[in-house]
């Protein structure tokens, strides 16, 4: 009897061996010609050295004569870091990956199994769509209306992430977009909502013009490490914080060249991504959606080894403006830091919403409210850093102690408006103005006047707490975010909030 089982454990063996060759050695050299590696690949890159363990290997397709077990997707758990999660990636080589009644299946039940054991789920796409047999001649609840239904329940309980590393076309490119990050590799990887309608968009095009792309990468292995690396700065659920790590880097840390990186001339840009890199940990900052709306930057970083996520202005895309896409860009972010526990840092440096005839037709209003309905809302800790200047509109986009904020700071070369100064000069003193000698050297005159009085009121209304050295804002901010650890905010009941979408 012993020796049955044996006989039978090297039978399976064999058999679970020839599935790991998914469409065998010709697809799997196909694949890798194309410059992407196969699902079993991606997932042991990804993960922690053998700590995947597979389910439903040995799941039979619905039509058994057009696909081999597994049906096209490897499904699993392991982890990252030492840290629990749950991965699906679809196999390419069997049927360029379309996905059948089983393949889908297993899916929405590995995102319901992640969403009962509160840990993160990772979705690897590369499939050419779907195999409409399967859908035509057995309907059934599952197909990829069920993966999108488990998918929004799980957001904003559990971390949810799409990495795009080949086609993903019709209902699957929905599926890839209601996660919270979105990964595209160049060259490699296109989403269309289409599966037979002209050539998909490629990674560039999502990345730079649509937005769907949060983070594009070079190749595979590129994409796996920055998906790890986004991992580990995530809760594993909307109950927990992010991990604190020890990154050497001294809290206290004071940077000279912050003094002067900032020019007191307001008209003059500089790099907000040097500013930021001189004070979170060791200079990392995880930037999302970096070619899109470049005129905002958001991303996570850490500071004393706690993630934060991190929302500035950036003076050298459109002066800084703020405007359509940067609106949805920013209201996004912080939706999601808010959702889990992630402390807001806003560095603020913006002449306010970009006033252009083809803004107002595109709704900036409706996109704008978006920004003020999300940072009001937000109850995670939120810190405020004033740059240099903040006019009008700007002080609702980027938001202070009014919107819910907690902590306000402003560098000396900071003002608060409530418009562009020459602006409210050219307005308030246009009978002075027109009776000067010299108007163009008395507008000057009366624009600074206005600067330095505006300086004034922001003590009066009270919307800074302090002046502070460009040089301590890391130190300053450390112990903000100590002191606000334990904010508990508690907003009136609500089934949920009517964003202006």
């Amino acid at each position: 009897m012993r020796m049955e089982v044996r006989e039978r454990l090297a039978q399976i063996e064999e058999e679970r061996e020839r599935l790991f060759q998914g469409g065998g050695p010709a697809k799997i050299s196909e694949q890798h010609q194309l410059g992407k590696l196969t699902a079993r690949e991606r997932i042991e890159r990804l993960l922690d050295t053998n700590s995947f363990s597979e389910f439903d290997l040995w799941s039979t397709p619905i039509n058994p004569k057009q696909g081999i077990r597994g049906d096209g997707v490897v499904a699993g758990h392991g982890k990252i870091a030492g840290r629990p999660l749950f991965v699906w990636a679809q196999d390419w080589t069997c049927s360029d990956g379309r996905a059948g009644i089983i393949h889908v299946q297993k899916i929405a039940r590995l995102t319901e199994k992640a969403l009962r054991s509160r840990v993160p789920c990772i979705g690897i796409f590369d499939s050419e769509g779907t195999k409409v047999e399967d859908f035509v001649n057995a309907p059934t609840n599952y197909f990829f209306d069920k993966v999108a239904y488990s998918q929004t329940q799980a957001s904003g309980v559990i971390p949810q992430i799409s990495l795009i590393m080949g086609p993903c076309l019709g209902s699957a490119a929905i599926s890839a977009m209601l996660a919270d990050f979105t990964f595209m590799v160049r060259g490699t990887s296109c989403l269309n909502i289409s599966e037979h309608q002209g050539k998909p968009l490629d990674a560039w095009t999502h990345a730079k013009n649509t937005g769907c792309c949060d983070i594009l990468t070079e190749n595979d292995e590129d994409c796996l490490k920055k998906c790890r690396e986004l991992f580990t700065l995530l809760p594993l659920n909307n109950n927990q914080k992010s991990p604190q790590i020890a990154t050497g880097d001294d809290p206290d840390r004071k940077e000279e060249e912050l003094l002067g990186i900032a020019p007191l001339d307001k008209c003059k840009a500089y790099s907000m991504y040097r500013l930021l890199s001189l004070i979170v940990d060791n200079g990392n900052f995880f930037e999302i959606k970096r070619h899109w709306a470049t005129n905002l930057i958001v991303g996570l970083a850490r500071l004393d080894g706690k993630t934060v996520g991190i929302i500035a202005n950036n003076p050298q895309s459109k002066g800084g403006c703020l405007d359509i896409d940067s609106a949805d860009k920013m209201a996004r972010f912080v939706r999601f830091c808010d959702a889990f526990n992630i402390p807001l840092i806003w560095f603020v440096d913006t002449p306010a919403f970009l006033p252009a005839v083809e803004q107002e037709r595109g709704g900036i209003i409706r996109h704008g409210s978006k920004v003020v309905s999300a940072n009001s809302l937000a109850t995670v800790p939120q810190i405020t850093v004033y740059v240099r200047k903040c006019y009008g509109g700007g002080n609702l986009g980027m938001p202070g102690e009014n919107l819910g904020g907690d902590i306000s700071l402003a560098w000396p070369t900071m003002i608060i408006a409530p418009m562009i100064p020459e602006g409210a000069v050219a307005i308030v003193y246009r009978k002075q103005l027109q009776l000067a000698e010299n108007p163009e050297q008395e507008k000057v005159r009366l624009a600074e006047k206005f600067e330095t009085e505006s300086h004034g009121l922001l003590w009066k209304w009270l919307l800074v707490q302090e002046y502070i050295d460009p040089r301590e804002t890391r130190p300053l901010l450390v112990r903000a975010l100590e002191l606000l650890s334990e904010k508990n905010e508690v907003r009136a009941w609500r089934k949920h909030d009517n964003i202006p979408l």
